[in-house]
């Protein structure tokens, strides 16, 4: 683990437009752009989700291909695809939907140019984005599923992000490392990391919350890297402990906040990206640059890249 903290911008979500978020980013050439700006506000992980021709969330790996290839024509950030691909909003009616199955998904790990980063969500969840008008949407991670998306993302050499939506998940994930999944070393090995995600259905953002799912994890994967987001009005409160608490990840942007800290309308992804670094500063936590976060996260990677 090192002391520097990498912070994860994810600039979009699934549900934004631009009457909620003037200044977000929806074509790929857009989103290279907003990458590069992002990388110099300090962020060096892109999370990243795409629109297709309508403005609605895509599954598309032709559309993410693009994408990675802009990115990385622009910008050194580590380019992460969210694996659940995202909910979907019904135009007529405004009703947001799941209609991605698993086979989607498992396309999706086909997106060539490859990113460096994919996430995984385990078990099941009620995925909810908070004030969002939801159908009944479920959204499962079948034992099938990630025992085929889990060794698809490790032997390419992309790093694994492991969503936890609740403490289940942390179990669940450590009968997949007794069964092997994660390799030799497990959820501690270099190349995979869990992320808290907290405040979008499955747990709340509270900070008693972080603290038993960091206890309990550090109890299953005692060296496993660790990312924290928190939805909305909690983002602030809940990355700020997840630094003091030694993690050494966290992840902000419109799709988790359109905050700031003190309450503000954010007016760029920029901005939200700088008001982290910022408190990351202030509890003497030192931000890590993209070739850092890569030594973190893709020892293996960044060791070919460095040959």
């Amino acid at each position: 683990m090192m002391d520097k903290v990498a912070v994860v911008v994810a600039p979009t979500g699934a549900l934004n437009t631009r009457e909620s978020a003037p200044y977000m980013a929806y074509t790929v050439e857009e989103q290279a752009v907003e990458a590069k700006s992002c990388e110099d506000a300090g962020a060096s992980v892109y999370h990243v989700h795409v629109r297709d021709e309508r403005g609605a969330n895509s599954g598309d790996p032709g559309i993410y291909g693009r994408l990675v290839a802009q990115v990385r024509a622009k910008s050194a950030v580590l380019i992460q695809i969210g694996g659940a691909l995202g909910p979907v909003r019904d135009p007529d009616t405004g009703i947001v939907g799941y209609p991605f199955t698993e086979k989607d998904r498992l396309r999706a790990l086909e997106t060539k140019p490859a990113p460096d980063m994919f996430t995984v969500k385990i078990g099941a969840v009620e995925l909810r984005v908070p004030a969002e008008n939801y159908e009944t949407i479920g959204l499962r991670n079948s034992p099938t599923f990630l025992r085929q998306a889990v060794p698809y993302i490790m032997e390419r050499d992309m790093c694994l992000e492991l969503e936890i939506f609740d403490v289940g998940c942390l179990y669940n994930a450590k009968i997949l490392e007794e069964e092997g999944l994660f390799g030799s070393a497990g959820l501690s090995s270099p190349g995979c990391y869990l992320h808290f995600v907290m405040g979008h259905g499955g747990q709340p953002a509270t900070m008693k919350q972080l603290m038993y799912l960091h206890e309990e994890s550090q109890k299953l994967f005692p060296n496993a890297e660790i990312c924290v987001s928190a939805a909305a009005d909690e983002c602030y409160r809940i990355v700020a402990t997840a630094m003091l608490l030694g993690c050494n990840m966290v992840r902000c942007g419109i799709e988790d906040s359109r905050r700031l800290a003190d309450g503000r309308r954010a007016e760029s992804n920029v901005q939200i990206v700088e008001n982290v670094v910022g408190i990351a500063r202030e509890i003497g936590r030192d931000v890590a640059s993209a070739g850092e976060a890569s030594e973190m996260l893709m020892p293996r990677k960044s060791a070919r890249r460095a040959a």
